[in-house]
């Protein structure tokens, strides 16, 4: 069991007052009963898996979901009192909902260690937020990161495009919206439709309405410009961020940097093993409450499978591979992943120079492409 280096932590905290109808993740209603379950349970996954985390670097801890920003101080508090550890240096992050901000919140969450904020705005269209059936509007989305702001300097907001009925006037008045606000990273998705959704049961009632490839393309173009005048990076396919404000929690699930994850659904990554918890808060309370299993899902992938998913997932990065740092760190890159790499270089995906690989410009479009012909 590896004692040393660098190490993230993740807790998912599985209450929403609502469920969006395209959010594949797992979350329940919000109920007093259901979070006292779940916040005990927590405390003892956290007290179970101490000896995991209590002598490493942790270098960032997210709390996301879900609506975290439902929980209020003292729950807060007892997910810190539990970890028990010098949260000092460390990037600490929570996800919450534009109505969920405050004056009285923001100052609960600065009072409990919080130092960075990310914002689901997702968009400032108020006929697209009434479409991803959405609680805020427009207007309180704004007003939400001008609060945060008076708090937290580092802020990053969710955004989406591919949305029904979006068009390319639509996407560039919440770009310029974005222009105006105070944020030092945002994340770009485009909205897909996920099994198990409300959203994917509609899926042929949606197509009409869903931009086509030449439309998502422009869109995408377009928030990359935009973005970058804004001084709005992008170092990773869907990351971007003012100098020195790349998120330290994603970046490491990009570098395969071993992370811990708590509650229920929740993925871990630790001695080279995936494992997932159980995906019910009800289960997850009664196996702990039991001292019985909470996994119910792991994988460790052999050599060189295991190589081939750090590398395709390393070149999410805009700025690639270091190739000698990649082979000291893991092992040594196989014949076949070679001649996969040198077809994508004649396929003008990637670029290599003497020590790394990262993607070009059509590569940067096609990564899945990339990701495939890799694993």
């Amino acid at each position: 069991m590896q004692t040393t280096g660098d190490l993230s932590l993740y807790f998912h905290i599985p209450f929403c007052l609502k469920n969006c109808p395209y959010c594949h993740f797992y979350s329940k209603r919000f109920n007093q009963t259901l979070k006292n379950k779940f916040l005990i349970s927590l405390e003892k996954e956290i007290f179970l898996k101490r000896s995991l985390f209590v002598n490493r670097n942790i270098v960032s801890i997210y709390l996301g979901g879900g609506t975290p920003s439902l929980l209020n101080k003292k729950d807060l508090e007892r997910i810190f009192i539990a970890l028990d550890i010098d949260i000092n240096n460390i990037e600490i992050t929570i996800e919450a909902n534009p109505i969920d901000i405050s004056i009285d919140k923001l100052k609960e969450l600065k009072q409990t260690y919080f130092n960075r904020i990310s914002i689901g705005c997702v968009s400032f269209d108020d006929v697209l937020l009434k479409v991803l059936n959405r609680s805020h509007n427009s207007l309180q989305a704004k007003e939400a990161v001008f609060l945060a702001n008076r708090f937290f300097e580092n802020i990053s907001l969710d955004l989406l495009y591919d949305i029904p009925h979006q068009d390319k006037n639509s996407f560039l008045k919440d770009l310029q919206t974005i222009k105006d606000l105070p944020i030092t990273h945002l994340s770009l998705y485009n909205l897909t439709f996920e099994e198990n959704t409300p959203f994917f049961k509609k899926k042929e009632t949606f197509k009409q309405s869903l931009p086509s490839e030449k439309v998502s393309l422009s869109l995408l173009n377009l928030a990359i410009e935009e973005l970058n005048k804004m001084k709005l990076n992008r170092y990773e396919i869907s990351a971007f961020s003012k100098a020195g404000y790349e998120s330290i929690h994603n970046t490491g699930y990009w570098k395969g940097r071993e992370f811990l994850g708590f509650g229920p659904s929740a993925f871990s990554y630790f001695n080279k093993k995936r494992f997932r918890n159980v995906c019910n808060v009800e289960t997850y309370y009664q196996n702990l409450s039991k001292n019985k299993e909470i996994i119910d899902y792991e994988e460790m992938l052999p050599y060189p499978d295991n190589i081939k998913e750090l590398l395709a997932v390393n070149l999410r990065l805009v700025k690639g591979v270091n190739l000698k740092e990649f082979v000291n760190r893991y092992e040594e890159i196989d014949k076949s992943t070679k001649e996969a790499l040198k077809q994508l270089k004649e396929d003008e995906l990637i670029e290599c120079d003497i020590d790394s690989i990262r993607l070009t410009e059509k590569g940067l479009l096609f990564y899945d492409t990339v990701a495939e012909r890799i694993i």
